[in-house]
């Protein structure tokens, strides 16, 4: 009975402090910088640590050819894709990065198939410019 009892608490200690030792860097709760939308595993994806800003003016080429059939010319409105204008207001240019590689439909995934890593931080740049 006594080792049973023994046994017991140390489970109960180990169950307890668990949590506290330091997490490996794999574990996606222990980078840097805010998370972001719950992609269709319903994993929460890190936006991309420190990615140079990319060139809007490509972007809005870009934009021009794959995605103002949905989301209007200029990000305006007009198809079945939402308003893109201030889009900033509710995601920063990682976080625009992070949801144009993983769309939530109806979006299709353009990336790497159609849009490059390039092309896909000049779109977030542009569509963080409107």
């Amino acid at each position: 009975m006594k080792r049973l009892l023994t046994v017991a608490v140390a489970c109960a200690f180990a169950i307890t402090f668990a949590g506290c030792t330091k997490s490996d860097s794999t574990d996606a709760s222990a980078t840097s910088g805010p998370v972001t939308d719950v992609d269709s595993s319903g994993l929460k994806p890190t936006p991309p640590a420190a990615l140079p800003m990319g060139d809007a003016k490509h972007g809005a080429s870009v934009f021009a050819q794959n995605c103002a059939s949905c989301h209007g010319a200029a990000g305006a409105g007009g198809g079945i894709g939402p308003v893109l204008k201030g889009e900033k207001q509710r995601k920063d240019y990682a976080a625009a990065i992070v949801w144009i590689k993983n769309p939530q439909p109806p979006m299709p995934k353009l990336f790497p198939s159609v849009l490059s890593q390039n092309d896909v931080q000049d779109v977030a740049a542009y569509v963080e410019s409107l």
